[in-house]
């Protein structure tokens, strides 16, 4: 998913598939020890020991990418767990740090070409900037990231063909590959056909025997489960998952908020409002890790299951609470969360037949610097009301 850089991607590409392949290199133990608590850590909310664990791993060995990598994905968990994607601040320093994680690993590799983990490693690499891509709409960057890190997982597995956790970014990249649509399916279409289905039999397969990126697949099966409309839908599977995660994981609230989440599009609409509004419950309070930071998003989710079973009232009053955190901190960048309360606010107007009033809030919204790529949608809202026939729609921002 990037530019002029169509042609080093070939490059790219073409020379890893004529180079001989190396003598494999296992990862050391202590390292692949280290690595994995610190992946443990982020997935459990403890960054701090996440940063230990890399910390104590880039100390020992610092030429290995695996460290770095580590570092950036502890840096990637701070602004998508705790920060809810909403930190331009966070978003340039973990981009910064993984470029420079890239240039150690391409150093290394230099040296180690017959090092399968430090392919795989590389291939994440360029996965986490394709996904800061993807969270800015930054669709072609996005792309072309995408298609380096294929190469480095394949060149991992023609290493390693038992590497499972390098089919988590090639199954990303078959089943986001084979589902785009409008200009940027044109364009794959040149490079290389994606192929939905494919990605996702891939992804399971990294769930069952992947070592470090099993949690991740997992993760992302969950999302593409839930997925609104698409032919690869599945919320009973999404629900039982998700509650296994919550067992796992019982003090997550990004576990939390994806069993919130799959029981809305499983349509238990109100066992979802019942857990979010228990997650609610748990950032009133205080409990940490539930940080205030994520009262818009909860505030948000209560009020669309509101929505979807037309008791408008009580929806504009959760969305109206979620819009209203935007103006606690003047000096805090907007939560996507709240910024799309707005628009939801919207919604619920046009459901009301008050147009005015609807118009009032797409346009609030639409005030606001657009880094989450709302205004197709309210710009379709601002030309045309809001019907109860787009319901019930997803529970997320798009």
């Amino acid at each position: 998913m990037r530019k002029i850089l169509l042609a080093a991607a070939f490059s790219l590409c073409a020379s890893a598939a004529l180079a001989a392949t190396p003598r494999s290199e296992p990862l050391p133990e202590d390292l692949r020890v280290l690595s994995k608590k610190g992946i443990e850590a982020i997935y459990a909310v403890d960054i701090p020991e996440a940063v230990k664990n890399f910390s104590a791993a880039r100390e020992k060995y610092p030429e290995h990418p695996y460290p770095h990598f580590g570092m950036a994905m502890a840096k990637w968990a701070t602004l998508e767990y705790l920060e809810d994607e909403s930190d331009p601040k966070l978003e340039k320093e973990y981009e910064a740090m993984t470029d420079k994680a890239i240039d150690t690993g391409k150093a290394w590799l230099k040296k180690h070409p017959g090092d399968a983990n430090a392919n795989l490693c590389l291939g994440g690499l360029y996965g986490l900037r394709a996904r800061l891509a993807v969270l800015q709409h930054r669709w072609i960057k996005a792309y072309f990231d995408g298609r380096k890190a294929l190469s480095y997982m394949h060149r991992s597995l023609k290493i390693e063909p038992e590497l499972y956790d390098a089919y988590l970014g090639l199954g990303m990249y078959e089943y986001y590959a084979g589902t785009l649509h409008g200009a940027i399916k044109v364009l794959a279409s040149f490079l290389m056909k994606g192929d939905a289905a494919k990605g996702i039999e891939m992804l399971v397969l990294c769930k069952e025997k992947g070592y470090f990126n099993a949690l991740a697949a997992k993760l992302l099966l969950i999302e593409i489960y839930t997925t609104t409309g698409s032919p690869y839908a599945n919320s009973k599977v999404a629900v039982k998952w998700s509650k296994e995660l919550r067992a796992a994981y019982p003090n997550h609230p990004q576990m939390h908020f994806v069993e919130i989440v799959s029981l809305f599009e499983d349509k238990q609409y109100a066992e979802s409002r019942r857990e979010a509004m228990s997650y609610l419950k748990a950032v009133d309070e205080g409990r940490a890790p539930y940080r205030r930071r994520y009262l818009p998003r909860v505030l948000t989710a209560v009020g669309t299951t509101y929505l979807v079973e037309n008791k408008l009232a009580e929806a504009a009053d959760y969305f109206g609470r979620a819009a209203a955190t935007l103006k606690e901190d003047p000096k805090a960048h907007p939560a996507r969360w709240g910024v799309w309360a707005i628009v939801r606010l919207g919604n619920v107007h046009d459901l009301m037949g008050l147009r005015g009033k609807a118009l009032v809030y797409y346009k609030e919204a639409m005030a606001y610097k657009d880094e989450w790529g709302f205004s197709e949608s309210i710009e379709r809202y601002l030309k045309k009301p809001f019907t109860a026939g787009e319901l019930p729609g997803q529970m997320p921002p798009p």
